[in-house]
Order: C-alpha cells, then sequence, then structure tokens
C-alpha cells in the first residue's frame, strides 16, 4: 500500500525541569523521515527552560504554576484542531522514537483504517533503564490490567489504554472525544483519555514492528531494607507527590469505571495495591519513607473519595 503523503503531523511535548532530556527528544522528532511540521511545547518547569535558537517551527507555552499533564494536553488537542491538522503526535521529555517511527505508524494507520475506527496508534515502549516492554492495558471488570498475549502479537493488537508518549492521536476522532477533564493533573491522565475514545467507538492500537525508547521513572540503586543480603538493586524511585497522584488518580479511575456489581471487588484491589506500594516503599525508597507512606495512603482515601485537582 502506497502511504497517503498529505497527512499534516504536529508533535506535543510536555517539559518539566530537564533541558537535556528534552533536547534529545525534540532532535528525535525532527530526524523523523516523515515531516512534523510544528511542535508544541507546554514548559511546566519552576524556571522557564532556555530553548536553542536554531529550532525551528518550535513552539512553546510556559506555565510555571505547573498544569500537569492534563492541562497540557488539553492545550495540545485544542490547538491541533484549530490549526487543522490531521495528527499530532504526544510525548513526555524523555522519550526517544527512531528515525522511522512516524512514517511506519501512519502507514499501520492507513492499512488498519480500512478494517478499525482509530483513535490512537502507539509504538511499543520500552523502559530505557531496563528494556522491559510497557503494555496496552485492557479494563477487564474492576481493574487495568496489561493486555493478554501482547507478548506473543507479532504485528498489532488492540487494547483500552496506551500511555500517552508515543501516541499518535487521529484529530478528526478527537473531535468527537471528551477531552481530560484536567482534574487528574497526572497519572492515569492516558489511561482515561484512551476510555473516551473507546467510549465513542474508536481503537485503541499498539503496533508491535515499531519500538520507542522511554524512560518510566527515576532509577537508582538502592538496599532491600527487608533482605538480608546486603546487595544493591536497580529500581525506579518517585517522589512523594508522584506516589501521591498514581495513588489517587487509579483509584478514582478503577473505582468509577467500575460497574456496581464490581465496585466492591475494585475497593478490595485498590486496597491491596496501597499495601503493595506500601511495601515497595519500605523496601526500596531511600528517603522521605514516611512522607512517601503518607502521600499512598492519602492520595489512596482521596481516590476514594473523588478529591481531584493539583491537591499536593
Amino acid at each position: 500500500m502506497v502511504l497517503k503523503l498529505n497527512y499534516k503531523v504536529a508533535a506535543y511535548i510536555t517539559a518539566y525541569q530537564d533541558i537535556e532530556a528534552l533536547k534529545n527528544t525534540i532532535t528525535a522528532i525532527k530526524k523523523q523521515s516523515y515531516t512534523i511540521s510544528e511542535i508544541l511545547i507546554i514548559d511546566n518547569s519552576e524556571k522557564q527552560i532556555v530553548f536553542e535558537k536554531n529550532w525551528e517551527n518550535i513552539l512553546v507555552e510556559f506555565h510555571p504554576e505547573n498544569i500537569g499533564v492534563d492541562g497540557g494536553l488539553n492545550i495540545a488537542i485544542k490547538w491541533a484542531i484549530e490549526k487543522k491538522y490531521d495528527f499530532i503526535w504526544l510525548f513526555d521529555q524523555d522519550s526517544q522514537p527512531a528515525a522511522d517511527s512516524l512514517k511506519i505508524l501512519l502507514a499501520k494507520y492507513q492499512e488498519l483504517s480500512l478494517k478499525y475506527n482509530i483513535g490512537i496508534i502507539s509504538p511499543q515502549i520500552l523502559d530505557i533503564n531496563t528494556s522491559q516492554e510497557f503494555p496496552g492495558y485492557v479494563f477487564q471488570d474492576y481493574k487495568f490490567v496489561p493486555k493478554l498475549g501482547y507478548a506473543q502479537a507479532t504485528d498489532y493488537y488492540t487494547c483500552d489504554g496506551v500511555i500517552t508518549s508515543g501516541s499518535l492521536v487521529n484529530l478528526s476522532a478527537a473531535k468527537s472525544v471528551k477531552l481530560p477533564k484536567g482534574n487528574l493533573f497526572l497519572d492515569a491522565v492516558d489511561y482515561a483519555y484512551c476510555m473516551n475514545f473507546k467510549s465513542q467507538g474508536y481503537e485503541i492500537i499498539v503496533v508491535k514492528n515499531i519500538i520507542m525508547q522511554h524512560r518510566l521513572g527515576n532509577y537508582s540503586k538502592v538496599k532491600d531494607r527487608l533482605s538480608k543480603i546486603n546487595n544493591e538493586i536497580l529500581t525506579f524511585t518517585c517522589s512523594p507527590s508522584r506516589y501521591y497522584y498514581a495513588c489517587r488518580n487509579h483509584t478514582y479511575f478503577e473505582t468509577r469505571q467500575s460497574n456496581k456489581r464490581m465496585l466492591h471487588l475494585c475497593i478490595v484491589y485498590r486496597f491491596k495495591c496501597l499495601i503493595d506500594m506500601i511495601i515497595r516503599v519500605i523496601r526500596y525508597e531511600p528517603d522521605s519513607v514516611l512522607l512517601k507512606l503518607w502521600a499512598c495512603a492519602f492520595g489512596t482515601f482521596d481516590g476514594f473519595r473523588g478529591r481531584l485537582g493539583k491537591t499536593w
């Protein structure tokens, strides 16, 4: 199949503090074999990032108040629709798409659109630190779980949710899909937006023969407090605020997605997730352990009662 050559594509990056990571992502986007017309950056840093003068076709909005992932996503989708783009390619600042990624995504979109009503199409995501695949998820009864058989898929698979970074959004579909409410701030924003597409009959697709390297968290070597062996292991660590929003938003999202018949199981599951998170904080977090434990518990409680927004 011959690739249609007149798709208009823009890119969007959420930026926060890390100029080197942002530069790498911009460079990777600009090296794409399929031309991207513009890059919109929402800079949520406390101090505005200084951009290089030779960067062309880059628009930057500075938001020192930090509008979060959902706030930036709202701005980006509206902007791209107003500019009459066909697609917007979404990124965090720590992603590394290969040079032919966009071309392959568009070709696969064109091929599969004969079979599916596609809302979002995404590459296979691999963690930069561990090379572990971060798969598409499906909502199963009362919780989000990895798509069954994702590792065995060789071409593509459908799912209910993918992470924001690397997602290519079909803007003709996005016009009829509700944007994120702007009250999650970060974490689970991507899954909530994907589910909005699903509710309107659109498919979310992961393409297996495109690999995008992405940093899924901050990794460091730490000692396991509960192990008698004094060896260090490499694992991700988080700030208290990240623990808070992760526990809050996933608790809120899953309890609201569950039907009433499954709600009690969802509540039990979210308490299990809280216990698992508490154990990992105690075992692996090198500092601020009590504050991070409080963040997990407080976030889960706020998720149950629906206290949203930028509350940490």
